[in-house]
């Protein structure tokens, strides 16, 4: 037998929302709404397509591993140099290279909870140990208490800012002042999955405070907005040095050659993405305004889903899917994606036919 790590079960596994395929299969239903895996709701822009389709010939040979076209078209649009610029198979992926690259035994890495699952996870695989900080009475990421939380062998904080799994949101002047207290020893990673669907006023991308310092590097995805979720591409930007040592623990070809051209079509239709954007404001309005109507408590939300609070949220997840609607129990909350107009008009009606109650 195998000699594993010792600590290998003591990690937890990412457990992903249920696809549509299995969920049809096991109960028999056909006309299934996915609201568990904030994926976008629409297809890829149709030139996208187009493109992915006309780049399809050529997956017989291998990516081109700095992605030039991608990392320079992104330098461009955020005023960045393009050594600044990281490619990675998804934002995910390149959370896993910055636990390993600043990680490890005798460090630690704090995150809020409940947030992004794969901090813990990527932490824990690195062999750093995480320290979870609750997050506040708002479900906002509580910035004072992660900043009292940090150790002198902390080596990363992570900041999911709107955060995954609340839609919460902390400030462009809140973060910026969370930076400045914490260690320049400490690698602060301001995950920006979600920054695309913001309409706060006071929120702001912390890229240029990125750009600038050297412990600073903000992750970004072409995951939700851009309806890019099966090809795995995201982003990062910091100062070169930082990206270049970050970089080292990452496998060659991370982002697929159709990856990278999707990706950069994709940054070619800003008038089809505020469409999108105005699209998931009135799809989170939908569902907030249903959840009121209700009695449900929820937080209120900045991203392209809505958590409402449940009871026994495993067990109402589960009557929601008997009525053909997968969302995703977490803990004391359900999760619910912003989906079409449709999509959120049979959720509200299926929380109707199974009682579900905070």
């Amino acid at each position: 037998m195998p000699t594993y790590r010792a600590d290998l079960q003591a990690i937890p596994k990412y457990s992903p929302g249920k696809p549509i395929a299995e969920v049809s299969r096991e109960l028999g239903i056909t006309n299934i709404a996915k609201l568990a895996s904030n994926e976008s709701p629409t297809e890829p822009f149709p030139e996208v397509v187009d493109a992915i389709s006309a780049a399809a010939t050529d997956v017989n040979r291998y990516p081109e591993n700095s992605g030039y076209y991608l990392v320079n078209a992104l330098a461009e649009r955020h005023g960045v140099d393009p050594l600044q610029v990281w490619l990675g198979a998804g934002s995910t992926q390149l959370l896993g290279c910055i636990a390993l690259s600043v990680g490890g035994p005798g460090t630690s890495a704090l995150y809020a909870r409940p947030s992004f699952v794969m901090y813990a996870i990527a932490s824990l695989v690195a062999g750093t140990e995480p320290i979870e900080v609750p997050l506040d009475e708002d479900w906002r990421h509580d910035l004072d208490a992660m900043h009292a939380a940090v150790r002198d062998d902390t080596t990363a904080v992570y900041v999911c800012n709107p955060n995954n799994p609340t839609g919460t949101y902390r400030s462009a002047a809140d973060v910026a002042a969370f930076i400045d207290a914490v260690p320049d020893h400490v690698l602060v990673v301001v995950d920006e999955a979600y920054h695309d669907y913001v309409t706060a006023a006071d929120y702001a991308t912390t890229l240029p405070i990125a750009s600038e310092r050297e412990n600073v590097v903000v992750t970004r995805t072409f995951s939700k907005i851009y309806g890019l979720a099966g090809l795995r591409i995201g982003y990062a930007i910091g100062n070169s040095d930082t990206i270049a040592k970050l970089k080292t623990t990452q496998p060659p070809f991370s982002a697929s050659s159709i990856a990278q051209v999707a990706a950069l079509e994709s940054l070619a239709h800003d008038e089809q993405l505020t469409e999108r954007v105005d699209a998931n404001t009135a799809g989170r309005l939908q569902l907030e305004d249903g959840l009121t109507e209700r009695g449900i408590e929820y937080a209120p939300s900045q991203a392209n889903f809505v958590a409402m609070m449940a009871d026994e949220s495993a067990d109402a997840a589960d009557r929601l899917l008997k009525e053909g609607v997968i969302v995703r129990p977490m803990g004391p909350i359900i999760r619910v994606t912003v989906g079409t107009e449709d999509e959120n008009r049979r959720f509200l009606r299926a929380l109707d036919a199974v009682g579900v109650t905070s």
